[in-house]
């Protein structure tokens, strides 16, 4: 079946304040100082994340087919059938410096190099690299009320079903404040502000969600929520691999988290390893665990739910 919102286009109905530095695709092995960096884990998100960063000057199409900066870290191998750490490309937000980074690391596949590689990556002491760390990309919905194209953006982590007892019970903080300030004339904030202005008026992507086995019609557009309604936590839930059983469980999940990954607990953990709390995850729902159609969801909706997350993101960097 077809990826939906291939054809999509970034909006232009709204002024993103985005600058990209030129292409530059020599080996860099130092990463560069920045206001935020962005993670994306796969194809689709950083394809998603070119989409809405870059211009219309970036594309990523897999390790060996795009013209981002390869990172490599000299003192650390590369992961397992990587050339690289990860690939980037650098861009400005209303003036605020972002490092839009994919990584080919991956930590579920190399715990005891997690530290490691965030220590690398976001630098040690006073001397850090980053202002804020944006992990991102696709999601399971744990919250009854959110579909497919829906973001939850927060500041909270913790290890899922799959995991040993003694990490189900960490709980992972990162930035204080995920809502941040100076939000627009007329709206309460920026995620207020990309719901209306840009979620509910993309046609294209709107109509991708909603093609067969995709989000319900009546869910209406999608949103970005960014605190806890009544019971409805809004941690992500890190699992080690996708379970069979996260349907048969999900009354439990809901009293865990709003979403389901498999890397920002373990981010959370190193990144607290290295004395570095600030960072956000923003999770778009790619698919429902419990839906009919959930096996092939993934495949054909999480480009479009990461289109929903790049623009969350980019309400995060406005209001902060």
């Amino acid at each position: 079946m077809p990826v939906q919102c291939s054809t999509c286009q970034v909006t232009t109905e709204v002024d993103l304040k985005l600058a990209v530095s030129a292409v530059n695709k020599a080996v860099v092995s130092v990463v560069p100082k920045s206001d935020f960096i962005i993670i994306t884990w796969t194809a689709a998100e950083t394809q998603a994340m070119a989409l809405v960063f870059g211009k219309g000057l970036y594309a990523f199409d897999g390790q060996d087919d795009n013209n981002f900066t390869p990172l490599l870290f000299s003192d650390l191998a590369p992961p397992a059938g990587e050339s690289y750490h990860a690939h980037f490309f650098r861009a400005t937000v209303n003036g605020k410096s972002v490092l839009c980074l994919k990584s080919e690391f991956h930590p579920k596949l190399q715990p005891s190099e997690t530290t490691l590689f965030f220590e690398r990556l976001v630098g040690t002491g006073s001397a850090h690299n980053a202002g804020i760390i944006i992990t991102s990309g696709t999601a399971g919905g744990i919250w009854a009320s959110l579909d497919l194209g829906d973001v939850v953006v927060t500041n909270g982590a913790r290890f899922g079903l799959t995991m040993p007892q003694e990490q189900q019970a960490l709980l992972l903080t990162g930035l204080a404040n995920v809502v941040g300030a100076n939000g627009p004339a007329g709206y309460g904030n920026w995620y207020d502000y990309v719901n209306a202005e840009i979620l509910k008026k993309d046609t294209c992507l709107n109509s991708g969600l909603i093609s067969a086995g995709g989000r319900k019609a009546a869910s209406g557009p999608p949103s970005i929520y960014y605190k806890a309604s009544a019971t409805d936590l809004t941690y992500v839930v890190t699992n080690s691999r996708i379970s069979d059983d996260e349907c048969g469980r999900i009354a439990k999940y809901r009293t865990l988290g709003a979403t389901l990954d498999e890397n920002d607990a373990y981010v959370a953990s190193a990144l607290k390893a290295v004395a570095f709390t600030n960072w956000v995850s923003i999770r778009n729902v790619s698919d429902l665990p419990c839906a009919a159609s959930s096996d092939d969801q993934y495949d054909r909706f999480g480009y479009c739910s990461s289109i929903s997350g790049a623009y969350a993101i980019w309400a995060f960097i406005m209001s902060h």
